[in-house]
């Protein structure tokens, strides 16, 4: 066989290579239209013409099952990626919750010690509530001891003061009766000279400097009594002056009964007492037509309990004992007028009352005086005549007898 040129033709170009041959031996090959190497090239290259084909099928079937996984992860990639969106949202959500979670956790431990401090605050309460409330019950038990000792105590005075009062009463009886036996032998005996003559000479002897002196007879515990007073009322404050004993008696004995203004009084004794302590009772003459006025003002406050009770407009008399007077006597009975304090209106009162008021008044400035020491240059004899003086003044008050 004469030797082979190589030749390339556009229309069917081929590169064959055998599977045997481990180098190339169709170098400088070329097909040709050759009948008689035909066979040859059939016969050669029939296994490798099966082989491409068959490559050619595997290409096509790889080919085909490479589209249809082209399709396949092409139809996967949008649920993929919405399954991703789906799962950063749910991310999203989760860190966000994971947020108000500790949010939440916060508030709750800031919760938790609001509640532990109002558990606190309320078992704090509760306890002061029980601390109290047992002070409470020891108070009102001390109380409820207290005023029936109060009670004991004034019971006890009360049954004292009875008996006291029948004693005065028989021996008020005993004096009555004296008196009106004195007073019927008074009457029976007939007038003489010697009764002038004899009171003349009791007042001659009563004078200075006549060499005469009326027996007179000291009260050593009555002297010592007004002298602890006089002491004490400079240290104590005014008041409490009516808690020295000195000032009670004089207030059991005197003052509250000069102040006690019959069966019917208008006006509180303790009220007039501490009003006079602290000079705020004032006592004058009414002015004119002063009267008039104060009617007329009552009649237009006057309550409608007085309207109904006493069928007319307001109450007409004395303003301290609640003696009534008739229209026609008001300007000779009511001629004084007295208020407790600043704030009052006036109010007028009859001549009696008004003297009761004025003596207890003039006790008690004698006792401010007292207290400042005023009357220091004076013997505790001299404040005991002083004293009794006008303790005298308040019971004559009391009989309406007129010094």
């Amino acid at each position: 066989m004469s030797r082979m040129t190589t030749q390339t033709t556009c229309e069917s170009p081929l590169v064959i290579q055998l599977a045997d041959q481990t180098k190339c031996q169709c170098k400088d090959f070329v097909i040709t239209d050759c009948t008689d190497c035909q066979p040859l090239l059939s016969s050669a290259f029939q296994p490798t013409q099966t082989q491409l084909l068959l490559l050619k099928n595997q290409k096509e079937s790889l080919v085909k099952k490479g589209q249809s996984l082209a399709d396949l992860i092409h139809s996967l990639e949008q649920p993929i990626r919405e399954k991703s969106e789906a799962r950063e949202r749910t991310i999203e959500g989760i860190e966000s919750l994971e947020r108000d979670l500790k949010v939440l956790r916060a508030k709750c431990e800031d919760e938790a010690i609001q509640v532990e401090l109002i558990q606190k605050s309320k078992e704090t309460v509760k306890k002061e509530l029980e601390e109290l409330n047992t002070r409470l019950f020891e108070e009102v038990d001390k109380m409820v001891r207290s005023e029936r000792e109060e009670q004991a105590r004034i019971r006890q005075e009360n049954e004292d003061l009875e008996q006291a009062l029948k004693e005065a009463s028989g021996r008020l009886e005993d004096v009555v009766g004296q008196l009106e036996a004195l007073k019927d032998q008074m009457k029976k005996r007939p007038p003489t000279a010697y009764d002038c003559h004899f009171r003349a000479q009791l007042e001659m002897m009563a004078r200075p400097g006549s060499g005469y002196r009326l027996e007179t007879v000291k009260d050593e515990a009555a002297l010592m009594d007004l002298s602890d007073f006089i002491q004490l009322a400079g240290q104590t404050p005014l008041r409490k002056l009516h808690s020295l004993r000195y000032m009670k008696y004089c207030i059991r004995e005197d003052i509250e009964p000069c102040l006690r203004f019959g069966p019917n009084p208008r006006l509180a004794t303790k009220k007039i007492m501490d009003s006079i302590l602290v000079k705020t009772c004032f006592v004058e003459e009414c002015p004119e037509g002063f009267r008039e006025k104060r009617q007329s003002r009552e009649d237009v406050t006057a309550t409608l309990w007085e309207r109904f009770k006493n069928n007319h407009s307001s109450f007409s008399g004395c303003q301290a004992c609640g003696r009534r007077v008739k229209e026609e006597e008001k300007e000779n009975v009511l001629r004084y007028r007295f208020r407790i304090s600043y704030f009052d209106e006036w109010a007028c009162v009859d001549r009696y009352c008004r003297d009761r008021l004025v003596a207890v008044i003039e006790f008690y400035s004698f006792i401010r005086h007292l207290r400042t020491g005023f009357y220091k240059h004076q013997s505790i004899h001299e404040l005991y005549q002083q004293t009794s003086r006008l303790r005298l003044q308040m019971l004559l008050a009391r009989y309406s007898i007129k010094i």
